[in-house]
């Protein structure tokens, strides 16, 4: 089976097709670019389910028009929007959490980095550092017949960039610290990060859907 992803992050992709093969999906997932499609649509939305339907609709016309030998209808889509909402920052940056504070850098994104340290930076010495990752992702089989499934990732945020740590993940992971692990989300490895995450546990509801159809 194939399914397609309304992203043009390969790291999403490479995180979700470990979390549908755990969870008995198996499939090839492909993106945009794997079929050399510009999939770059505006993010208008107000929530993250929202962004994730309206990706996910942007995507099943683009593949009707561009790519009708590759999709059929009725192809499952899957679409996502997440990010880091900060309890000090009043649930900032949510929505925009990969497009924060592009109008400093020229309108650019600014690298994983650079979004971290400007996040400590804002969060500064609060004491309330608690924060969760929000994923909301939507299996669409045409415009009319979706589901669609919100979780999230709870923890706090480190006090400085010199307590950053690990290698793993991408985009916060660094800077987002679990307490009951001891571990940032970037210390974990594939396997543990895909059980508790909060795109984890979006897609296991995702998945299971996806069983109870075939």
């Amino acid at each position: 089976m194939t399914i397609w992803f309304a992203t043009g992050n390969a790291h999403k992709k490479k995180e979700l097709s470990a979390i549908l093969r755990t969870h008995g999906v198996d499939c090839r997932l492909l993106i945009p670019k794997d079929a050399g499609l510009d999939f770059d649509p505006e993010e208008t939305g107000t929530s993250f389910h929202e962004n994730a339907l309206l990706k996910a609709n942007e995507l099943y016309a683009l593949l009707n028009k561009a790519r009708p030998a590759l999709f059929s209808p009725g192809d499952p889509i899957i679409a996502d929007d997440s990010g880091i909402c900060v309890d000090a920052l009043d649930g900032r940056p949510g929505i925009y959490s990969a497009r924060y504070a592009g109008a400093i850098n020229n309108g650019k994104k600014l690298e994983a980095g650079e979004r971290n340290s400007l996040l400590l930076d804002e969060v500064g010495d609060a004491a309330d550092r608690k924060a969760r990752f929000v994923c909301a992702m939507v299996l669409m089989y045409s415009t009319n017949r979706f589901f669609i499934a919100q979780e999230t990732m709870e923890g706090e945020l480190v006090k400085n960039m010199e307590q950053a740590k690990g290698i793993g993940g991408f985009g916060y992971d660094p800077v987002f610290y679990i307490p009951e692990l001891g571990k940032t989300a970037a210390e974990l490895s594939d396997d543990e990060k895909n059980k508790i995450s909060h795109r984890g546990k979006a897609g296991k509801v995702i998945a299971k859907i996806m069983s109870n159809e075939q």
